[in-house]
Order: structure tokens, then C-alpha cells, then sequence
């Protein structure tokens, strides 16, 4: 679908829904950025560029956007999951989602409500292959997933995308920004054994699937938006010293992760063999195929920033 859409995006201000509006700016589409805080979102958006209109969700039923990009929830690791962090966490996404939908019921122009899961949702699958058939698992973050994606209720096309860890290029956002300092500085280590599958992919090919996913409308259901090529902790953690040209010598017991992290630390333990099945039986392309290439973009990209 190549004609101008009128696409709300959900947590506009974040670390993917920067970037997606940007995109879809590039592209010819009119943004509706969506967040609470209208005038946080403004500065956000420097100079709103022209196409962009930033908005609070008191101002929902005014909108009739022809799509909604629902990104909106609060980071799953920016804290220990106390009980209240817990219903933060659950807050944060069920409540937008739902006022997200109950005024879609009202817009006459919505065809597509694309909403954004994580791979979460698939609990530890051990060695087993995780396609978007693949059963919801245990565990919070697990729970987490499954109510989000149930609150998305509404009469338009329906598609949730399950996102793996998203890498890119910022030094502040992000997850590769958190790990880069560690293992920079030769601290960087794998969790336990490292046995366990992790799967990533760069925040560039989340981006263009999102794209894809709004602009072809015969696709419906769910997708995962992760690497075609998941990897162990340990070969992660390897290639990223590898590439900072820093040993790996450590390792994090789950003993000692559980007095860190409480129960959080399932996000890091969880062996989670993710495959984007659905995106690739649609012929979407990555342009980042492995979590290796998309070290090599990230990390030459940050090197170079100022």
C-alpha cells in the first residue's frame, strides 16, 4: 500500500516510536504522535517536522486515524518488580490500549491496529524452536504479554507484534546502551551457562517490519520480529567483547542475579529460540539477517557519534 495514511503512533517519544515516525514521515505518511504528555511530546519532536502533530490521549476521539501503531508501555528492565512495578508495567499498557480501542470505535477511517507484544510472551521454550504458533510460557513477563495482546479489541485488522530485544545506535536507549559500558570496560559477562537462545533484532528492521506490516493490509495475526538467526547468551556475550576488543570472563550465577534482579531476572535466564516464520513466509527482508551484522552496525554507529 503506497498511498498517505494517517497513523497514530502510541509511545511516539520512545526508542522505537522515534524512529518508526520518522519513517513513516519518510514515506509519505501523516504522524499522530500519541502520549501522555503533550508537551513532553513536543520537545521530543524538536521542530515537529512537517506531517508530524503531537497529541495527549484526551484528544483521542478527534483524531480518525486510517491506522494505529500502538507502541505505549513502560520499559520491562528499568526496575525490580516489586508488586507496584508490576501493576506499572501492566498499567502502562493495558490502559492505553484499551482507550486506544474504545475510541477506534469511533473512527470511522481505522482499517489497521497494529499492537506491540514481546517475545516474552513465549516463556523459557528451552531448545525448542519459537514460531508465532508456539504456546504463551509462564512467568510474569509472559503473563504480561498475553493480557496486552487480549486487550486488543477492537474491528479493525488485527496484528500484534512480538518484538525481541531491539538493537541500535544511542548511547542513552536502548538495551545494547546499557550493556555497552560493561563490556567496554572488560566487565561484560554471560548469565549462568549462557546455554540459553536469546533473540534480537535492530531497531532498523523493527522499524521496516512495522512499515511492512501497516502497508500490507492482506496480513493479519502475529508476528515475531526478531532475527532470523537467534543465538545463545554465551555467543552473544562473546561477540559483543569480540567487537569491543574486550575479553569475556565472567559469568553471573542465577543465585547472585536473583539478589540483583528478584524476579526480573527470568528476562535474562529464559531460553527463548525466537524465528520471525510469519515475516519471512510473507517475503519480508532483513537488512540485518544475524545478531553479528547487526553488532557491526550498532556498535560502528555509536563509535562514530559524537
Amino acid at each position: 500500500m503506497s498511498d498517505s495514511q494517517r497513523v497514530a503512533v502510541s509511545g511516539a517519544s520512545g526508542f522505537i516510536g522515534r524512529a518508526l515516525c520518522a519513517s513513516l514521515l519518510e514515506r509519505g505518511h501523516q504522524v499522530l504522535a500519541l502520549g501522555r504528555d503533550k508537551s513532553a511530546l513536543q520537545r521530543g519532536f524538536a521542530s515537529l517536522p512537517a506531517g508530524l502533530s503531537s497529541h495527549d490521549y484526551s484528544e483521542l476521539a478527534a483524531l480518525n486515524p486510517t491506522a494505529v501503531i500502538n507502541l505505549a508501555g513502560e520499559n520491562i528492565a528499568a526496575r525490580r518488580w516489586r508488586p507496584a512495578q508490576k501493576q506499572r508495567l501492566l498499567d502502562s499498557r493495558l490502559n492505553t490500549t484499551r482507550r486506544l480501542c474504545e475510541a477506534a470505535e469511533h473512527w470511522p477511517a481505522l482499517h489497521s491496529f497494529i499492537s506491540a507484544s514481546a517475545i516474552g510472551y513465549y516463556g523459557d521454550g528451552g531448545d525448542s524452536p519459537l514460531n508465532e504458533s508456539a504456546a504463551a510460557g509462564s512467568g510474569f513477563a509472559a503473563e504480561l504479554c498475553q493480557r496486552w495482546e487480549d486487550s486488543v479489541q477492537c474491528q479493525a485488522r488485527r496484528v500484534i507484534a512480538r518484538l525481541a530485544v531491539v538493537l541500535d545506535r544511542e548511547r542513552d536507549a536502548g538495551a545494547l546502551a546499557k550493556m555497552r559500558l560493561p563490556f567496554s570496560l572488560g566487565l561484560g559477562a554471560r548469565f549462568g551457562s549462557g546455554q540459553q537462545w536469546q533473540a534480537y533484532i535492530h531497531r532498523r528492521d523493527a522499524v521496516r517490519a512495522l512499515i511492512f506490516l501497516l502497508e500490507t493490509p492482506a496480513l493479519s495475526g502475529t508476528f515475531n520480529l526478531s532475527c532470523p538467526e537467534p543465538l545463545r547468551n554465551r555467543q552473544f556475550s562473546e561477540q559483543l567483547a569480540a567487537k569491543l576488543h574486550r575479553p569475556l570472563l565472567l559469568s553471573i550465577p542465577e543465585t547472585a542475579a536473583a539478589l540483583l534482579f528478584g524476579e526480573m531476572r527470568e528476562l535474562f535466564y529464559q531460553s527463548q529460540r525466537v524465528v520471525p516464520t510469519a515475516l519471512l513466509n510473507a517475503a519480508f527482508q532483513f537488512d540485518f539477517a544475524s545478531v553479528d551484522s547487526a553488532l557491526d552496525d550498532a556498535l560502528q554507529a555509536v563509535q562514530q557519534t559524537p
